[in-house]
């Protein structure tokens, strides 16, 4: 099991520094991305936890993660998913759970994987015994993340993956609260170090518009880096650098969004007076009036009115629910300019155009 392990690190001179958090099983974007900042074998390199589960290419993640980490530069943190999945597989008392963590929290990963690998969907097995096939078959990758820290004090930097409390003694901060903290960059913390996290997508954080960069807040001293991969539709994977010359610091951020392009064939003009945005965790909405292709919704949390694509609507327990973070913005642009193509929904495109994520007719657009 992850026990709560701390470790420090203190150097001199300059460096490079390379955060990357939340991969959650997407190890094509992390290489992607350690190939873009132009990752060697000299520089610092921080996974800040969750690289496992919810992505297709879990275990191979794991493999490539432990070989990272045979370089004495590389430092891996545990995660809420890491702590999760080895608690799964190696506490008795949690077997029943796997079920429920197959049906609702896990869509993708290893688990599933293995699971269906080994047939152990036939019904045939105790849970325990289900969990004791599990455990055997990912042995080495269950060895592996059992021995992760939670933190890293790297010079003026305290990395983890959640959040601290409110405390000097941030070690003593419950695992809880390492791991799973809801709302970190809220609440802050009462540390002279600047803290890293990643945990919940930094998506999160704007009001008004989706938008996954990294959040850099130099006045709370906390930097968010998780950009929703594996867990938003709309999302990226993120890396923080940081460098280290003559004793100043300077931060630079890349990220891999590997979604294809499309030229815009006209000119369009949508004029927008106000946009809108649905985020977490405000996904209940009330229909005001349905039509062929957006409906208008109200949310009351946020007092918004807005029109929602028919397509990002559903249903359940009587109640109606918008589909993730989504934005009523309609995108103004000039022929020949470019956005990143989401997905197609009837007669409109999701896009992307400019960093800002909304609506065009696909008939405007043409693949390059």
């Amino acid at each position: 099991m992850i026990t709560p392990k701390h470790i420090k690190k203190s150097i001199k001179g300059d460096y490079r520094l390379i955060v990357i958090s939340d991969i959650h099983g997407h190890l094509d974007r992390f290489k992607a991305l350690l190939q873009k900042v132009k990752y060697t074998p000299d520089d610092y390199l921080i996974i800040l936890g969750d690289f496992v589960e919810k992505g297709d290419q879990v275990i191979e993640t794991i493999h490539y993660v432990k070989q990272l980490s045979q370089n004495k530069r590389t430092f891996v943190l545990a995660g809420n998913c890491e702590w999760a999945l080895d608690a799964l597989l190696t506490v008795p008392e949690l077997a029943g759970q796997i079920p429920q963590y197959l049906e609702r929290v896990s869509t993708n990963g290893c688990i599933r994987d293995v699971y269906h690998l080994l047939h152990l969907d036939d019904g045939s097995e105790t849970m325990l015994g289900v969990q004791k096939k599990l455990a055997e078959y990912l042995k080495e990758e269950i060895q592996f993340i059992s021995h992760l820290p939670v933190t890293l004090k790297f010079n003026q930097f305290i990395f983890v993956h959640a959040g601290v409390e409110k405390r000097k003694d941030y070690q003593e901060s419950s695992l809880s609260s390492l791991l799973e903290m809801q709302y970190f960059y809220d609440e802050g913390h009462i540390l002279d170090e600047t803290v890293i996290v990643g945990h919940l997508p930094t998506s999160n954080y704007f009001a008004d518009h989706i938008c996954n960069d990294i959040i850099i807040d130099q006045k709370k001293k906390i930097i968010c880096i998780d950009g929703g991969t594996g867990v938003k539709a709309v999302s990226q994977l993120n890396a923080l650098i940081i460098e280290s010359q003559n004793n100043q610091i300077q931060y630079t951020c890349e990220h891999v969004q590997p979604l294809p392009i499309y030229w815009i064939i006209e000119d369009v003009y949508e004029p927008m007076e106000y946009v809108h945005k649905i985020g977490y965790p405000h996904f209940e909405v009330k229909v005001e009036k349905s039509g062929s292709q957006f409906s208008e919704c109200y949310q009351a949390e946020t007092h918004q009115r807005l029109l929602i694509k028919n397509e990002f609507l559903y249903q359940k327990k009587n109640k109606t629910y918008c589909l993730d973070d989504y934005t009523d913005f309609m995108i103004s642009a000039l022929s020949g300019e470019y956005v990143k193509l989401l997905g197609v929904y009837d007669e409109y495109a999701y896009v992307i155009y400019k960093n800002q994520v909304g609506w065009i007719k696909y008939e405007y657009l043409k693949a390059i």
